[in-house]
């Protein structure tokens, strides 16, 4: 078999050996496209996070073949609203003048809204030099902006520039079905701005994936129901409004670090405990400590993000709790296929938890295992 001709472009701030969920899969996408094209990837610095240790365990390689072109550093502390946005924004400048030097035309771009200012650069870039652009949606902005109760300047004058910039796109690659609701309203809106071909973007629905190779199904827990949450313990997880509602008879293990990690310590609840952060590595143990878990959306959310985590959930045989918007993807998924509860359950029954925890499993080696999801990648992009 011959090497592949064509090129593509993956560009990404966050991309492997950084640990976060958007470097892993853009990392195991690129692994993919080699199959099919000449893979080159243009992105920020190996450590998002250099307060974070690397997992000494983590088993992801590269393949050879990748060339990896690395902008430097912002260096600014990204967990203040002011450090965040110049960072955003040096990070796109820089990411942008490895694209201006690497990309041309009739390349293909695989992008994902990492971070946001990339959007509206690289639509006028495609503009200019003449590559297709396909945009891999992981946050929309600026309206995810709202549910997190952020106050942005010329909101209308934003989102006026990131639709017209999501209209000029070849493809956009959304994460579930509420967010392709919103993305074909967003690009409906600048009916008279397009791809350059005449037509609106095609959207593609592409779920995230469960990794039903390294997280296995574990037996369930003996005496009280276990509840946990893994992840982020930020301002948009409403975990306090959690921690509000939750019975005597269940506990909360929360896995993670956040803004709002010891804010929830102080409140001292006896049936609440905290863990601290893991790595990747650690999923299957850290999944398989619980009866059922927790995945959070923001009331707002609906279409502009789809929890990631609740694909390795499916994978470690148990089922979801979801708190969020109505009728947005983990909504639909969880009710569809009984494998959890979109409201707090009346009665906590291990029975049942652990009869929807095997439908979890069968759904995630059936419908969103690594090997179909990008599968799907191949086959659009």
């Amino acid at each position: 078999m011959g090497q592949p001709n064509q090129r593509l472009w993956i560009v990404t701030e966050l991309f492997p050996p950084d640990e976060t969920s958007t470097s892993y899969i853009l990392g195991k996408i690129a692994n993919a496209m080699v199959l099919k094209y000449r893979v080159g990837v243009i992105c920020g610095p190996e450590i998002y996070d250099k307060r974070k240790k690397l997992d000494k365990n983590n088993s992801f390689r590269l393949d050879e073949s990748i060339e990896v072109h690395r902008a430097e550093g912002a260096g600014l502390d990204k967990n203040t609203t002011k450090g965040k946005v110049l960072s955003f924004l040096l990070m796109s400048q820089r990411i942008m003048a490895l694209v201006r030097k690497y990309v041309r035309k009739g390349d293909k771009v695989l992008m994902v809204t990492n971070p946001a200012p990339m959007v509206p650069l690289m639509a006028r870039f495609k503009k200019k030099v003449g590559f297709e652009l396909n945009i891999l949606v992981h946050d929309v902005f600026p309206e995810n902006t709202k549910p997190a109760g952020l106050k942005l300047p010329m909101y209308g004058l934003f989102k006026h520039v990131f639709d017209k910039a999501y209209a000029k796109a070849d493809q956009l690659i959304a994460l579930g079905r509420d967010m392709h609701d919103v993305l074909r309203q967003k690009v409906e809106s600048c009916p008279s701005i397009c791809s350059g071909t005449g037509n609106t973007p095609k959207i593609t629905i592409i779920e995230n994936w469960a990794d039903i190779e390294n997280i296995k199904p574990q037996p369930m827990l003996e005496g009280k129901i276990v509840l946990e949450y893994a992840g982020n313990i930020g301002r948009v997880q409403s975990l306090d409004k959690v921690m509000d509602m939750l019975p005597d008879n269940v506990e909360l293990h929360l896995y993670g670090t956040g803004a709002m990690e010891e804010k929830l310590k102080a409140r001292r609840q006896k049936n609440v405990f905290f863990h601290g952060p893991y790595f990747r590595s650690q999923q299957n143990e850290v999944l398989a400590a619980c009866d059922i878990a927790l995945v959070t959306l923001q009331e707002g959310m609906y279409g502009l993000g789809v929890p990631s985590k609740t694909y390795n959930i499916l994978a470690s045989g148990r089922p979801v709790l979801f708190l969020g918007p109505k009728d947005s993807e983990i909504d639909l998924l969880v009710r569809e296929k009984g494998i959890g509860y979109c409201e707090w359950p009346k009665n906590w029954d291990k029975a049942e938890l652990a009869e929807m925890g095997k439908r979890a499993r069968e759904l995630a080696e059936k419908e969103y295992s690594e090997k179909v999801i990008l599968n799907k990648f191949l086959e659009q992009v």
